[in-house]
């Protein structure tokens, strides 16, 4: 776009062009802030509520990993809650001592989790719990 001058000045459309830009750019910068700030303080507040010991929903889901390190099976959790993805902790007791399964889910049909595990392998190729991750029912 070419800018006229009037007599060595700005014209009054180009001015306000250009100020019209300005704003624009300026409201786009805040709503991208407001965004990120949102998705951040969504997924801090799922991952604080996401280690569970009796669900209370069923369907399918994906489980990545059964550990009896807590702290191994909260960063699984947070690295894929980061990402975007419904990720909790399970936490149940096998032979008197704990064990947490992290676990991405529910979804209503198989076919929808099956769709998440393919997803997961093609975002994911090299990493080892995707890699042998079950899609799993959940009572």
């Amino acid at each position: 776009m070419m800018m006229k001058k009037q007599n060595g000045k700005l014209s009054k459309f180009t001015i306000a062009v250009i100020a019209g830009a300005v704003i624009l750019l300026i409201l786009y910068a805040f709503k991208k802030r407001a965004v990120i700030k949102n998705k951040v303080s969504s997924i801090a507040t799922t991952v604080t509520e996401t280690i569970i010991s009796e669900p209370n929903y069923t369907g399918y889901g994906v489980q990545l990993m059964a550990t009896r390190d807590l702290r191994q099976a909260k960063q699984l959790m947070y690295d894929f809650a980061r990402d975007g993805y419904s990720a909790f902790v399970l936490s149940t007791e096998l032979r008197g001592r704990p064990i947490y399964k992290v676990r991405i889910g529910p979804y209503s049909y198989k076919s929808e989790a099956v769709a998440i595990k393919d997803k997961l392998k093609r975002r994911y190729p090299h990493n080892r719990y995707v890699k042998r991750s079950i899609v799993i029912y959940l009572p």
